[in-house]
């Protein structure tokens, strides 16, 4: 397979574990930046904060928290996986 093609279908992996993970995050959010050698980079997007809405602060999930699940699931499913890294702004 050609590494396009490689690119394309690991994209596809961490796109499906997003979707199954996402409501455990605590209201962040997270977009696929990049995938090169076993890395994965990802856009971390925090949860907003509305006290009002909620009686619970969905600002305390960590970002260790939420990378450590994301590992856990990309381990799981992709072979060469290293690691992940959340960028923000």
């Amino acid at each position: 397979m050609e590494k396009k093609g490689i690119e394309q279908e690991l994209s596809n992996k961490v796109e499906e574990i997003f979707s199954k993970v996402k409501p455990s995050l605590g209201g962040a959010d997270v977009r696929l930046r990049e995938i090169r050698q076993g890395v994965v980079m990802l856009k971390y997007y925090p949860p907003l904060s509305n006290p009002s809405a909620c009686h619970v602060d969905r600002t305390l999930m960590s970002k260790e928290i939420i990378k450590e699940v994301l590992e856990e699931q990309l381990k799981k499913l992709i072979p060469d996986f290293k690691e992940v890294i959340l960028l923000e702004d």
